[in-house]
């Protein structure tokens, strides 16, 4: 941790707190190599006309997720890894791929890999109760309600009343993945047991850029994070001594400006299923090279998941 950057808020935050996704029939799906807390995810081959979810109109469908792009059998289509009819167009596909926008990742793309990471981790809890899962991953629009004054749909996530994403009593780390501007993509921790939150930089920070782009959020993320823990009664519920939650900084993933230049975002998701999984970062080939073959990974795992939209959430 680097101590340039580390700071303790003051204690007893009570005195200044501010006043489905779809059923889907258990289906296989690989994630990583192998998992550091008793899982042994598997990666699924992404085979031609094998779908997550088979459907009568899948016959029709591009056999993969290139094919889609080039000459797709629709404009848009839909894949089980969001939360609601996300319409995932040549556009969607072309950026995941790196193929347009500069490869420049937007939030729902981000969004879909939280949603195939925290999906996996619900089958691989409904399959073996046992397991020592105590991770949770919310998508990027997580910190914008928290940042709403603990808002309602905040609440929802923490108490697990957000399916399919457990409460913060079952586990030990929160993940939060934020875009802290343009393109600024990072990975946040919440480390429930110290009560820390943590910034895996991705690049070398100056302390000016620090001070400027992150530490103010850090500053308000903590408070309204430790506003939240107040409003679920964390502290009181599991007995531990009620504080705030400090922040602090991770240089263990630093890679260089010119390396992350239009593949922050997959990086962060690279990291993101890393940390959870345990499955190892691959850079034998050169940075760049790794970041084309992780996108073609995750367009390849979303489209897999490919299927129609759902009934109770059309618009």
């Amino acid at each position: 941790m680097d101590k340039q950057f580390f700071s303790q808020p003051t204690d007893k935050p009570s005195k200044w707190i501010l006043s489905k996704w779809r059923t889907l029939k258990s289906n296989t799906e690989g994630s990583s190599d192998q998992n550091h807390q008793n899982a042994e995810p598997v990666n699924e081959p992404v085979k031609k006309r094998k779908w997550a979810i088979p459907d009568d109109e899948s016959d029709n469908w591009s056999n993969d997720v290139v094919e889609f792009y080039q000459n797709g059998d629709s404009t848009y289509c839909y894949s089980a890894v969001f939360f609601k009819n996300e319409r995932l167009d040549t556009q969607f596909w072309g950026t995941l791929l790196g193929y347009s926008s500069n490869g420049n990742l937007l939030a729902n793309h981000v969004e879909g890999w939280v949603g195939r990471l925290i999906k996996w981790r619900s089958r691989e809890v409904q399959k073996n109760s046992n397991l020592n899962l105590r991770w949770s991953i919310l998508p990027p629009s997580f910190v914008t309600l928290l940042l709403d004054s603990c808002s309602k749909n905040a609440t929802q996530f923490a108490n697990g009343k957000h399916l399919p994403f457990p409460s913060f009593f079952e586990v030990d780390h929160v993940y939060l993945p934020y875009c802290f501007k343009r393109q600024e993509w990072c990975l946040l921790k919440v480390d429930l047991n110290t009560q820390e939150l943590v910034l895996y930089e991705n690049k070398r920070l100056t302390g000016d850029e620090y001070r400027s782009n992150f530490h103010p959020i850090m500053v308000k993320i903590a408070v309204y994070f430790t506003a939240l823990l107040v409003n679920i009664r964390y502290w009181k519920l599991t007995r531990r001594p009620e504080r705030t939650v400090s922040f602090g900084m991770n240089d263990d993933f630093v890679r260089s400006s010119n390396e992350l230049h239009g593949n922050e975002a997959v990086y962060v998701c690279m990291v993101m299923e890393h940390l959870v999984t345990g499955k190892p970062i691959n850079l034998e080939l050169d940075f760049k090279n790794c970041c084309i073959s992780y996108r073609r990974f995750m367009a390849d795992q979303m489209y897999f998941w490919r299927c129609l939209p759902s009934v109770d959430n059309k618009k």
